[in-house]
């Protein structure tokens, strides 16, 4: 489901959230502080995926601009990961930009993230670069990856 909202209650109880299932997710704790998702949620560009049984157990995040989507949010809860969910997540990605003018999917992970770099791979995404000392807490270089996506790498 994608989540856009201008209400302040929604959108502040969801960056709130959003920033609990990160922080309990992620091997260093939430990326993004409540304040940043907060205004992520607003920002015109961004998108949230959410997966819901009976709480809210993943999300991915994304921006749309011109012919590019950048994941910067891949998460699912630590208890319900190894089931699938952050395929499905991403395959709804796709699934929601089949038809759209986008060419690629951008997304960065942690070096030392091995099980995250595998699941990219086995789901199209190729190496580009590496940006060095990108994360904090601990420092740490990212892998810069792509997909193809789009009309274009349909019909090749």
């Amino acid at each position: 489901m994608q989540v856009k909202t201008d209400h302040f209650f929604e959108s502040h109880r969801l960056s709130e959230k959003l920033f609990e299932l990160a922080e309990m997710s992620y091997e260093f704790g939430s990326p993004w502080t409540i304040q940043q998702f907060y205004e992520d949620i607003l920002n015109e560009y961004s998108h949230y995926l959410l997966l819901e049984t009976d709480h809210l157990i993943g999300f991915l995040g994304y921006h749309a601009l011109l012919d590019e989507i950048e994941v910067y949010n891949l998460c699912v809860i630590t208890s319900e990961q190894s089931q699938g969910y952050a395929t499905l997540l991403m395959k709804n990605l796709e699934k929601r930009i089949i038809e759209e003018p986008y060419r690629s999917i951008f997304l960065e992970v942690r070096c030392s993230n091995q099980s995250a770099y595998q699941f990219y791979l086995k789901n199209g995404f190729e190496e580009m670069s590496r940006r060095k000392n990108y994360y904090s807490s601990p420092i740490e270089d990212a892998i810069v990856m792509v997909k193809k996506v789009g009309i274009e790498e349909r019909n090749e």
